[in-house]
């Protein structure tokens, strides 16, 4: 017997108390007639599974401009380049949920660990999303003082395997540094550097660091008072897109390159 057979089964033929005690387990993904359909952030109808049963069960650091992207009616291939690779084991094709645990920004340099939860309908298409709490669906929404951002291409910064700037690079940091002068009061800068995902982690993120130290010196260099400014890398943590493959080839670096990145993030008052 199907299981959605049983529990029209168990409708039937139990008492009103029975019938709710056996219905509980019955919620399928999609919904007919009058029922009415969970909406996003009601977790009461949405089933999370354990974090210890993901395959990476810290979660990813992801983009906070890519899951503003989130929409019903994106291809799983559009979700993969937005937030990766489900965290659990679920599999990629003919699967109606997708499950994520993600470290998101609280400010101050503090995380919160959240998990997140795609469901998709018979064309496997973006149909819901849920947050297992709705608080972490509340640090999605942009803040009044949250930093202006500016993204240099490290490609364009450093040569290859490299945190020393290339004169070209020394230009685009000048240039850079002329318009946080111009734009901003009194500006707060933090330095951020990424990389890309080939290589060890620990290489990525010491490559990161310094590529961001050396850009925080160059702003300097080019009048940015030196007690305003911070610097950072996170390595390959926070990707903007997502490439198949695992060897290093012409195509799939070149795939990869948005995420060999330095964000400069500006806060203070705008002139």
């Amino acid at each position: 017997m199907k299981y959605l057979d049983y529990c029209r089964t168990i409708l039937v033929l139990g008492g009103v108390g029975l019938s709710l005690l056996s219905l509980q387990g019955c919620v399928t993904s999609g919904h007919t007639g009058g029922e009415s359909p969970p909406q996003a952030g009601d977790e009461e109808q949405v089933i999370f599974p354990d974090p210890e049963d993901a395959w990476m069960e810290e979660g990813t650091y992801v983009n906070i401009e890519n899951l503003r992207k989130m929409q019903a009616g994106l291809s799983k291939d559009q979700l993969y380049d937005l937030l990766g690779r489900p965290h659990f084991s679920e599999g990629l094709v003919g699967v109606r949920k997708w499950n994520y645990i993600f470290q998101l920004p609280t400010g101050n340099g503090h995380y919160m660990t959240c998990q997140y939860q795609v469901q998709f309908d018979a064309d496997m298409l973006a149909e819901r999303m849920h947050w297992r709490e709705s608080s972490c669906a509340a640090l999605l929404e942009p803040q009044e003082s949250e930093p202006t951002r500016m993204t240099l291409s490290a490609d364009t910064l450093f040569d290859f395997d490299s945190a020393q700037l290339s004169h070209e690079g020394q230009q685009r940091v000048a240039d850079l540094a002329g318009r946080i002068r111009d734009d901003f009061v009194e500006p707060s800068v933090m330095v951020v550097g990424h990389t890309d995902r080939l290589g060890s982690d620990a290489y990525n993120q010491a490559l990161s660091e310094r590529r961001a130290a050396t850009v925080r010196s160059a702003l300097v260099s080019n009048g940015i008072a030196p007690m305003t400014m911070q610097s950072r890398g996170v390595g390959e943590r926070q990707p903007v897109t997502h490439c198949e493959g695992d060897r290093s080839t012409p195509g799939l670096k070149a795939c990869l390159r948005p995420n060999r990145r330095v964000d400069v993030e500006v806060s203070g008052e705008a002139r």
